[in-house]
């Protein structure tokens, strides 16, 4: 509840005048009564048919407002949001202005290095080369479509075309698809406004990439890009890229499978593989990463790509499959927080099939070296057995670096801890002490000061995220680590919030500390800070 708090919370900080709902389709009174105790507008309906397009359309009818900007219910808007995104709006042709989608869990499960790099960006994360290289190129082709949350949207235009496309559980993409071919405009800002939650496990990491990927089939089946009247050549082919990249997993397979069959079964893909693989292969493979590396500017590093392959290869070979046959896919919403547990052994079960791949890979190696040291005769001989043996090895090494990557414990609290540097006061049985707040998030903080506080023991935390406006709360102890020097580290839930401090709180987090993450140094102009009309926040 505190994730949908925070973002309603900076939904209704945003600058601009607006109204801010929020669709509920879950029906529930604690939603009803959040809303009304922050200030927001609750909508629902009687059924959730249509799911996320549903529960859109069903809003448009009764709400006010010539734009509709839509966030997912983990994301919060900056203050800045609407601003700097609604004078695109001045050109009549423009329907849709969408925002990269940023994440602030930066331990999540699909970011890579905890900490930010030289230059001051957040690390590396497997979305990056998509809202960083992929959506600036689609834009210059008019071909930048929806990704479902942090886009403002013209209602006139989403009301020309019926809606919200409800056909395919990718209803983002699909609306958009529908508004280029009326003649509209998409428009990409390439700059973070708005921070979410990106998936902390495997598990809610597969059950996204698997809702994707099964949309993009539908998409395949119902709606080919490549025949889709009313759109340009250009937007035919960046469409068709969207959908179909599920059947690049195919050739994965095959990679992964070849050194296997090669070095057991002596069936080979080509004669003379070594010299081929030498002369033919591997110039080829360095060629391809070099270009892709200068074409992504690097937001594709290769081990960490491949592990990510690697990773969703089951669930994308079981996508394309439906292409044959096809099925009912279902919308399934990303778990977005953890439930204190460690699964971490549990994520194993996720890559089952890659496990396979790899002892196989490793065994044909072994078997490989046998025939060597004993001289055995074999299929392969010389270079041909090298190279194949060495395929089979790096194919081993990638799946045991994705089971250390499954192995690695991110944080599994309900709502994530900002890392920060704050002073602060810690206060206890009288005594009053000096600390430096380490982590905080709207439900706990984690500090270091002297003296010691035993587990369990209550004590009062106040601190400043705003010069002359202290922020005072009570904090039970659940972890106390020994730092030497009579200081010491803790972490705790707060037991005692006032309201006023709860929102200062989350503005701080989410709209001053959050931006600062990414590119938000400064602010636009105001001369820049356009927009013609109210637009409805809509916190889906």
């Amino acid at each position: 509840m505190f994730v949908l708090r925070s973002t309603i919370t900076a939904a209704l900080a945003m600058r601009y005048p607006h109204r801010t709902y929020v669709l509920d389709d879950g029906r529930r009174a604690e939603v009803r009564a959040l809303c009304k105790d922050l200030g927001a507008e609750y909508l629902t309906r009687p059924d959730n048919r249509g799911a996320k397009a549903g529960n859109i359309n069903a809003a448009l009818p009764v709400t006010q407002g010539e734009f509709v900007a839509v966030f997912d219910a983990d994301h919060a808007p900056f203050v800045t949001f609407l601003t700097e995104l609604l004078g695109y709006f001045e050109d009549p042709s423009v329907a849709l202005v969408q925002a990269p989608q940023a994440y602030y869990n930066l331990d999540s499960f699909q970011h890579y290095g905890r900490r930010r790099d030289r230059s001051g960006a957040a690390p590396w994360h497997e979305q990056s080369v998509f809202f960083d290289r992929i959506m600036p190129g689609k834009d210059r082709h008019n071909a930048a479509f929806w990704c479902g949350s942090t886009a403002i949207l013209r209602r006139s235009a989403l009301e020309a075309i019926g809606g919200v496309d409800t056909h395919t559980i990718i209803e983002d993409m699909h609306t958009t698809i529908a508004l280029h071919a009326r003649g509209w405009r998409s428009v990409y800002h390439d700059r973070e406004l708005a921070v979410g939650i990106a998936p902390d496990d495997s598990s809610a990491f597969l059950v996204q990439r698997s809702r994707w990927a099964r949309g993009a089939i539908q998409f395949l089946h119902q709606d080919n890009p490549l025949f889709h009247r009313g759109l340009s050549l250009q937007q035919r082919v960046s469409y068709f890229a969207s959908v179909a990249y599920v059947f690049e997993y195919l050739p994965k397979a095959i990679y992964l499978l070849t050194p296997v069959v090669a070095l057991f079964f002596g069936a080979l893909p080509m004669h003379g593989m070594g010299w081929a693989l030498l002369t033919h292969f591997l110039p080829f493979w360095v060629a391809g990463l070099v270009t892709t590396r200068l074409l992504s500017g690097g937001t594709t590093p290769y081990f960490e790509s491949e592990r990510f392959y690697l990773l969703k290869l089951g669930v994308m070979l079981q996508a394309a499959a439906t292409y044959i046959v096809p099925g009912h896919a279902i919308f399934k919403v990303t778990p977005k927080s953890g439930d204190g547990g460690d699964h971490r052994l549990a994520e194993l079960r996720n890559i089952r099939a890659q496990l396979g791949f790899g002892v196989a890979s490793l065994a044909a190696a072994a078997w490989a070296a046998v025939a060597v040291v004993a001289d055995a005769p074999w299929q392969l001989q010389g270079l041909d057995l090298f190279m194949t043996a060495g395929w089979a090895l790096m194919n081993s090494f990638l799946v045991a670096s994705l089971v250390r990557t499954l192995l690695q414990r991110h944080h599994r609290r309900r709502v994530y801890r900002f890392p920060v540097d704050l002073r602060a006061r810690v206060s206890a049985e009288g005594v009053t002490a000096p600390a430096r707040l380490t982590d905080l998030s709207g439900l706990g903080a984690g500090f270091e000061c002297p003296g010691h506080f035993p587990v369990g023991s209550t004590v009062t935390l106040s601190f400043e995220t705003q010069p002359g406006r202290p922020i005072g709360a009570t904090i039970q102890l659940s972890m106390v680590r020994d730092l030497g020097d009579g200081r010491a580290q803790y972490g705790g839930a707060f037991t005692e919030l006032r309201d006023a401090d709860r929102r200062q709180l989350v503005l701080f987090l989410y709209q001053l500390h959050a931006p600062s993450l990414f590119r938000q140094a400064e602010e636009l102009p105001l001369a820049q800070q356009a927009g013609t009309a109210p637009a409805p926040a809509l916190a889906a």
